[in-house]
């Protein structure tokens, strides 16, 4: 299996390439806006020519929906697979917190391309709405699971499900990797802060 200059994990030198793109263009995109980051610009971090682009993404669209599908695929297969095999609750959202928080530091860029979906339209828009609202529903349902076994604050389940998700994809605009406290630091922190504090649980 061969690995990214990004670290992530691939299965042939063509997705490694491609992921490399998704970070790249994802990188200008977050500095520079959708609109006014071109193909040309992406060819250019990347060390291809636009032609040369062309051979592994079809459109600027496209670009942005596959950037945000491998996002999703990477929430599926690193924080919802491994929760789903948890049967308790309180240990699910904490796996859930940590995993996502660990995501989202290691992918900064992609995760805020991934939270502005104005740039895709139609059946793609739809298609990544979809794929988020899975998501939410699932850390939703677990709060919800907690909640009908009385350890939540007693806080609507719907205002502590999008305040868990707005704390964790924040992190993508303010962590740094030399700031004063640690990666894991952050992570174990952001976990108490979003599974345990705001829960209410541990009263």
């Amino acid at each position: 299996m061969a690995t990214s200059s990004s670290g992530v994990r691939a299965n042939t030198p063509n997705e490694v390439r491609l992921v490399e793109i998704y970070f790249a263009a994802a990188k200008l995109i977050q500095e520079k806006g959708f609109q006014a980051t071109s193909l040309q610009d992406i060819a250019r971090e990347v060390g291809l020519t636009k032609a040369g682009l062309y051979h592994y993404i079809p459109s600027k669209e496209r670009l942005l929906y596959e950037i945000m599908n491998y996002a999703m695929d990477r929430v599926d297969r690193d924080v919802i697979a491994p929760a789903r095999e948890i049967e308790d609750a309180e240990r699910r959202l904490a796996v859930i917190a940590e995993n996502y928080a660990r995501l989202v530091v290691g992918n900064q860029e992609i995760t805020i391309v991934l939270n502005d979906i104005g740039g895709l339209t139609g059946a793609k828009k739809r298609h990544v709405n979809q794929r988020q609202d899975a998501f939410y529903q699932f850390v939703r349902d677990t709060i919800q699971d907690l909640e009908e076994q009385h350890k939540t604050s007693g806080m609507d389940v719907s205002v502590l499900a999008m305040s868990f998700f707005g704390v964790i994809r924040w992190l993508a605009h303010w962590y740094r990797s030399n700031g004063k406290l640690s990666r894991e630091r952050v992570i174990e922190e952001i976990r108490e802060l979003t599974a345990c504090r705001m829960m209410g649980l541990g009263r």
